[in-house]
């Protein structure tokens, strides 16, 4: 999977944002039949709530819905990445979540941007279980906050392009920890 393209903001064409994407991969297996897994999985706001840094996960239409994540900068700057998604399913195979560009007015204060996130889902019956191979990829331009626009653009955008290698596998880490101990509460349950 590569990472969705956004179109530049004006902004960005402007040089007063950082672009910055990442791609992970992890291998998810679980000792439930393909069925099991497959529908743990097709609770969409459910399992994109387990990132870290969610801040809400909600759905909007359809096969709609949007993901708000919040982090800092490490400069004291609050800041908010929201994505509106398209899910699409092939039963029992795969689950697949795009960008979507229909998502309602962004109503949020403080420094709130848009991102593009996709994800997908492919599932595998192995002996014993099921094995799910979960690849995300997200592209984002983040605008750069008052002061630090002063700073050289080569700067911020390698200090940035590191905070989202780091962030990137701060995600998938901890995604990896909440959705395992979730899955095995979710399937006692």
């Amino acid at each position: 999977m590569s990472a969705p393209r956004l179109m530049p903001t004006a902004a960005a064409a402007r040089g007063r944002c950082i672009e910055l994407g990442g791609e992970a991969l992890h291998t998810f297996r679980f000792a439930a039949p393909l069925n099991v897994a497959y529908e743990y999985f097709l609770d969409i706001p459910a399992v994109f709530r387990l990132l870290p840094d969610a801040l809400d996960v909600r759905a909007y239409g359809p096969d709609r819905y949007r993901l708000t994540v919040g982090a800092t900068d490490g400069h004291g700057h609050s800041m908010c990445a929201v994505f509106d998604l398209r899910a699409s399913l092939e039963p029992g195979r795969a689950i697949r979540v795009v960008p979507a560009d229909d998502g309602p007015p962004i109503a949020l204060d403080g420094m709130v941007f848009s991102g593009a996130l996709a994800a997908e889902a492919l599932f595998r019956p192995e002996r014993g279980g099921t094995t799910i191979e979960y690849a995300v990829a997200i592209e984002m331009s983040i605008p750069i906050p008052g002061v630090l626009r002063l700073m050289p653009m080569s700067f911020l955008q390698s200090l940035g392009e590191h905070a989202m290698e780091y962030k990137m596998t701060q995600m998938i880490n901890g995604f990896t920890r909440a959705i395992t101990a979730d899955f095995a509460e979710w399937v006692q349950s």
